[in-house]
């Protein structure tokens, strides 16, 4: 793709999804376009592995070190819905006091990895990402589904909407990047394995908001702890950079891992909490050079991203917000 149809696909995807929420919130309290719903907003530690080999000790995994995080949990849906309901859950990780050149500059001192839990993104090229919001939003849902059907999307949507569970618990599930990344000269993505002792039960009746429930009652008294994972691009071809549709195949790479997320006892449902969580901004932007983001998606997502979280906090009259590690120690 040109880089002139990736800017113009990209500009038209932010004037879609920014005229979709003035429709939406025409009164103000703008949400989130994509990940409304907050499950929850966690303290945690990114702890890099000792000794790891010379070939991984790239960009924030260049020492050992625990640095601070803030892990946003997340519904996918553009809607505020009940937990009743099946969907991808996002796990969106804001690692603290992060020095080095970065991708962009809205943010100094972070680093971002996003996640959900499915290991494919379904709508997985950036022009199919354009057609989706062109058709849900101008036309009809239903000859959206007419055009999958055709072009051969439809069977790998299907698949992964399948995928959508009533999971125990956003702590017992595995999550993945989906789009890949540079790890200083590879390219990889990322994955978080749960290894937690505890695990959650399904409740006998589900809720609105069970998994928030389910998650508090695991950290009251246990914390929370997962591998960081990252799988080293061996085929451009078979894992490709531009389609987030493929999975790439773990028995030609598997995953490696190179440190551990760690989320502490802790007591998360305080209205400071979601507060802090309606201003935070993520990005694949918010990214060390040694890990920038790659591919059409994710260069169209820095972008999109930067402007939607500008528009949000425009329209609620809110400033932007970059959490440093003194704000961290101070929040409860």
């Amino acid at each position: 793709m040109s880089r002139y149809n990736q800017d113009q696909l990209t500009d038209n995807i932010i004037l879609m999804l920014k005229k979709k929420l003035m429709k939406e919130y025409s009164k103000g309290n703008t949400k989130r376009d994509a990940h409304a719903k907050c499950i929850g907003l966690l303290k945690a530690y990114f702890i890099v592995d000792k000794n790891l080999p010379d070939e991984y000790k790239v960009g924030i995994f260049n020492e050992y070190k625990t640095y601070p995080a803030i892990i946003r949990v997340s519904n996918s849906n553009p809607k505020i819905k009940s937990d009743k309901y099946r969907d991808f859950r996002g796990f969106s990780i804001k690692v603290l006091n992060v020095h080095g050149n970065k991708c962009t500059n809205d943010e100094k001192y972070t680093q971002d990895f996003l996640f959900i839990n499915n290991e494919i993104m379904p709508i997985g090229t950036l022009k199919l990402f354009h057609d989706v919001i062109y058709y849900t939003t101008k036309l009809n849902p239903i000859m959206l589904g007419t055009k999958f059907l055709f072009n051969g999307n439809f069977k790998a949507i299907i698949n992964s909407l399948k995928n959508m569970k009533h999971e125990t618990s956003p702590l017992d599930v595995k999550y993945y990047s989906t789009t890949p990344y540079m790890f200083g000269d590879k390219k990889v993505k990322y994955a978080l394995i749960p290894k937690s002792v505890y695990k959650s039960t399904l409740p006998r009746k589900f809720t609105s908001n069970y998994l928030t429930c389910n998650m508090q009652k695991h950290l009251k008294a246990n914390e929370a702890v997962f591998d960081f994972m990252i799988q080293i691009q061996t085929n451009d071809k078979e894992m490709p950079i531009n389609d987030a549709s493929v999975k790439w195949d773990e028995k030609k790479a598997p995953f490696i891992k190179l440190g551990q997320i760690k989320i502490p006892v802790q007591v998360f449902t305080t209205k400071q909490r979601y507060d802090l969580a309606e201003i935070l901004s993520f990005s694949p932007g918010h990214s060390l050079l040694d890990h920038r983001p790659i591919g059409d998606i994710n260069i169209a997502r820095i972008k999109i991203y930067e402007e939607m979280s500008k528009f949000r906090h425009n329209r609620n009259k809110k400033d932007l917000f970059e959490p440093n590690e003194s704000y961290f120690n101070s929040f409860d």
